[in-house]
């Protein structure tokens, strides 16, 4: 099952409260134990409060473009404010080669 039809039953269950599903790419900021801190999207940086969670699930890597060298996902579930807002939980994805998508807002 992908990452993408995961989310779909969720929000068809009416688990989590409510997902939109972005997908967008975003760059994002590391500490020095991997955790994400901040990322940026639609210019505006988002900052990382409270403790991230780490997330794998595996990928079907005998399909598509997947690689059997790395056969879980890497997700991300953060709660993250931008500026004074209040924060707003968020799912980060990072893809084989690093680099960083939005893949759910948790509304």
């Amino acid at each position: 099952m992908t990452y993408t039809r995961f989310i779909e039953r969720v929000f068809e269950s009416g688990g989590c409260g409510m997902a939109t599903i972005v997908d967008e790419a975003v760059d994002v900021d590391l500490a020095a134990d991997g955790d994400p801190t901040a990322f940026v999207w639609k210019r505006f940086e988002h900052r990382v409060v409270g403790q991230p969670q780490a997330l794998f699930s595996r990928q079907p890597w005998w399909r598509g473009d997947a690689s059997p060298a790395r056969i879980d996902i890497e997700t991300w579930r953060v709660d993250a404010a931008r500026g004074d807002e209040e924060p707003t939980r968020y799912d980060l994805r990072r893809d084989t080669t690093g680099r960083w998508t939005l893949a759910v807002a948790w509304t």
